[in-house]
């Protein structure tokens, strides 16, 4: 445990990543996905599990999508080619699961003259979904998240403790 947390704090140059949260404020992070994602800590810790279960590609993929809606209008066009290459495209490197329809949608969207702030929206709640009901869920059965959430040694109420 304690040399994945030294990891993100190595990787981080962010002062509030450098401190390990308390655990009731990582508890905080059961209540919902966006809750998790709202906090710099349990992002980057949530990625850190994602890189050990070989499916970090969907997070990217949100939190470019997520950088992207907040790009200045003139870079929009370069940053969605780039997002598309990397995630939505056929056999793209980071090649994410989407449906046809929401895989021709997001295409359309892209193509467009300019695309907008919600040229990945669909897909991006698609791979939300995705992450809610399943990756998500075993984060916070893995024992990176329960030691973390843990006190004076004592189990968490947040359910099994898993291998990962």
């Amino acid at each position: 445990m304690r040399l994945h947390l030294g990891f993100l704090r190595r990787r981080s140059t962010e002062a509030s990543l450098s401190t390990r949260p308390q655990p009731e404020e990582a508890q905080k992070w059961t209540e919902s996905f966006a809750v998790l994602m709202a906090s710099k800590y349990g992002s980057s810790l949530y990625r850190a599990f994602l890189l050990r279960e070989f499916s970090n590609e969907n997070l990217e993929f949100w939190l470019a999508v997520e950088e992207y809606k907040n790009s200045k209008p003139q870079k929009m066009a370069t940053k969605a080619q780039q997002i598309y290459n990397d995630f939505v495209a056929v056999q793209a490197s980071k090649e994410i699961n989407l449906d046809t329809e929401t895989r021709l949608i997001t295409l359309t969207n892209f193509q467009s003259i300019n695309p907008d702030q919600h040229a990945f929206d669909r897909a991006q709640r698609r791979i939300q979904h995705m992450m809610e009901r399943d990756s998500y869920p075993r984060f916070l059965q893995s024992r990176l998240f329960l030691e973390l959430v843990q006190t004076d040694g004592c189990p968490t109420s947040t359910g099994y403790v898993s291998d990962n």
